[in-house]
């Protein structure tokens, strides 16, 4: 049976919803309604990622100028409701009603708020309020040819072809100034790598721009690398262990400002650890995700044929132990065993996740 849509109203039948009284304001595209029974949100429709519109089947967000009056409007569960519709061409789409999951805590600071439907759309429904558009250059995964013997390279192809250039580079003399001296070649490939793509600079996680030197019970070493809550890090052994050893191996380090905390050997030389590393924080940076639930590992089988694995070892193996897998503009995580698996998805476009519907797995997050 096909889906149907919920008939077009105008926009003034829209904001007559939030009854007498009613106040207009702009949020960004949005226009939102105040009246006596209820708060009208008008979003316009579109791909709008981080901006004012639907984002996914539940989550529409607002975000614009300040407008303090308005906070008290979209407390967690107020007493009027929110009624949600979208702008199309020949009138206003109703999407129904939704909760306030998120705003600012201080009316002055009012400038976004998070909304959830209260019922889900549907797939129709969705893609007419939020096409999804083709998708724009799409890096190619040709760097997986060279992680065995040139994981550098590999590196190099890889950051470069996923993160875009930015508007504004610094110059030479500024890049040079106070960079790291005496750096293992991977280290140093990243942090020129890093010049040319400043987004990797900017990891949930980061990659230090002064990597920092420290001793302890196991000797001296540089943490080039730290968790973003501060609760581990990553390290190689400093100076080297080994006279002119130019790939040295990678220690994770536990709770790394305690007395003695524990410490990990990584499988992975530096070299190739770095790679893991960018491609790790690559999926957390992305524009879009697909989470899908743990499912028996026969249902992956499908993938196998679209996807290309990366010849790496199983990255932070003491917690999720997720194996990278490639194709077009997306990477894939894959962690489990041969009888359950858990599955992720990272894309820069959100027309490169769509196809993975057909597949049928369920999903607690899908951007696509």
């Amino acid at each position: 049976m096909s889906q149907t849509l919920p008939p077009l109203i105008t926009e003034a039948a829209a904001l007559s919803v939030a009854g007498e009284r009613i106040r207009r304001y702009g949020m960004g595209p949005a226009l939102i309604g105040a009246g006596t029974d209820a708060t009208v949100v008008i979003v316009a429709p579109g791909d709008n990622h981080g901006v004012s519109g639907v984002q996914d089947s539940t989550k529409v967000l607002l975000r614009g100028d300040r407008i303090p009056e308005l906070h008290s409007r979209f407390e967690f569960r107020g007493p009027l409701p929110i009624h949600v519709f979208v702008r199309l061409d020949q009138g206003c789409l109703p999407l129904g009603t939704a909760l306030c999951r998120g705003r600012p805590s201080a009316p002055a600071g009012f400038d976004h708020a998070d909304l959830e439907l209260d019922k889900p759309l549907t797939r129709r429904l969705l893609d007419a309020v939020r096409p999804v558009p083709a998708p724009g250059p799409v890096p190619g995964t040709d760097w997986v040819d060279h992680v065995e013997t040139d994981p550098i390279r590999a590196l190099e192809s890889f950051i470069l072809g996923w993160f875009p250039a930015e508007a504004t580079e610094p110059t030479e003399e500024a890049s040079a100034a106070g960079e790291p001296e005496d750096l293992p070649e991977a280290l140093t490939a990243f942090h020129r790598l890093a010049r040319l793509r400043p987004a990797v600079h900017r990891f949930r996680n980061p990659v230090l721009k002064q990597p920092r030197r420290t001793s302890g019970p196991r000797g001296g070493r540089m943490v080039f690398a730290v968790d973003g809550e501060g609760v581990r890090d990553w390290s190689i052994p400093w100076p080297p262990q080994e006279p002119g050893e130019a790939d040295p191996r990678v220690r994770l380090t536990e709770d790394p400002f305690f007395e003695d905390p524990e410490t990990v050997l990584e499988e992975e030389p530096l070299s190739r650890f770095l790679l893991q590393y960018t491609l790790y924080e690559a999926m957390n940076a992305a524009s879009y995700h697909a989470y899908a639930y743990c499912m028996p590992t026969a249902r992956l089988a499908p993938l196998w044929s679209m996807l290309r694995p990366v010849p790496l070892s199983p990255f932070l193996p003491t917690y999720t132990a997720e194996k990278f897998f490639v194709a077009p503009e997306l990477l894939t995580t894959v962690s489990g065993d041969e009888n359950e698996a858990v599955v992720a998805f990272a894309a820069l476009h959100r027309a490169t996740l769509t196809p993975l519907l057909d597949h049928g797995f369920r999903w607690f997050r899908f951007d696509g």
